[in-house]
């Protein structure tokens, strides 16, 4: 347990996700403020270590972010945080299925400088290769409990390997994950094509775990973090449930109120 716990989860959130962003980093919003939530239930349920992954690093400028806000959250809140990066190396793979909408994009786009990447890197791993064979080696190699994840595949069927990761053992997860989509709003995403089309096709085939929009964080985010409530991000967050795992029902002290006196 962290002194941060001593404030309520969502003023330690907003207080440092503000220290942080205006740090001059080189961080991204949407993960410092998912990085530090993640931390926040972990130090508040006694989980000393967790993971934080991006799927779909291209240049590598997310993973970068992703580091950076890893080391801010682990310094603040005292939780230990692994950072694992998942990319083919080597730009975006030939399309399988029509899903995928391979009209947006061709086989290569999105490279990776390997080199100057790992160059910049400090404390990321690097994982490379088809995610439907790095995902089961990553769940079977026992990583801490993965408490953030960001997706950003492009393709249906990429992502729909990646979502393979709530499959794992209860050991690798977090009874809830967050989950960052990049693409999920606009043209041409709907729930019949790319990441959405994995979302639900992942719910349809699982009973005890789930994938959920977080409907109106923007009113909770504009609340506790100045200035983000109108931000893309803020709608573009899910919440990964696994029903069956045994610390589903444990409080986390994520509440925003526990009493309602009568005045």
């Amino acid at each position: 347990m962290n002194e941060a716990n001593d404030r309520g989860h969502w003023t330690v959130v907003g207080e440092e996700f503000a220290r942080i962003q205006a740090s001059g980093l080189p961080v991204r919003p949407n993960y410092t403020w998912c990085v530090l939530h993640a931390a926040s239930v972990a130090s508040r349920t006694g989980v000393p270590e967790i993971s934080v992954l991006e799927f779909g690093v291209a240049g590598g400028n997310g993973l970068v972010a992703l580091e950076a806000a890893a080391a801010e959250a682990e310094r603040a809140l005292g939780v230990a945080i692994k950072v694992h990066g998942f990319d083919t190396g080597e730009g975006m793979p030939p399309a399988t299925d029509p899903r995928d909408a391979a009209f947006l994009m061709e086989r290569g786009d999105f490279p990776m400088d390997q080199g100057a990447l790992r160059g910049r890197l400090e404390r990321a791993e690097l994982v490379l290769g088809d995610v439907a064979s790095t995902v089961p080696t990553f769940l079977e190699s026992g990583p801490a409990p993965v408490g953030f994840v960001a997706f950003d595949l492009d393709y249906y069927s990429s992502s729909r390997d990646a979502l393979r990761l709530f499959d794992g053992d209860s050991a690798a997860l977090l009874p809830r994950v967050l989950c960052y989509f990049d693409d999920i709003h606009g043209y041409p995403w709907g729930d019949s094509i790319g990441v959405r089309a994995a979302i639900r096709e992942f719910n349809d085939g699982h009973r005890d775990r789930k994938i959920d929009a977080i409907e109106g964080m923007r009113y909770l985010i504009d609340a506790t973090v100045a200035g983000q409530g109108g931000e893309r991000w803020v709608e573009a967050l899910y919440l990964a449930h696994l029903f069956d795992h045994p610390r589903y029902g444990e409080f986390e002290g994520t509440h925003l109120v526990r009493r309602l006196d009568l005045s």
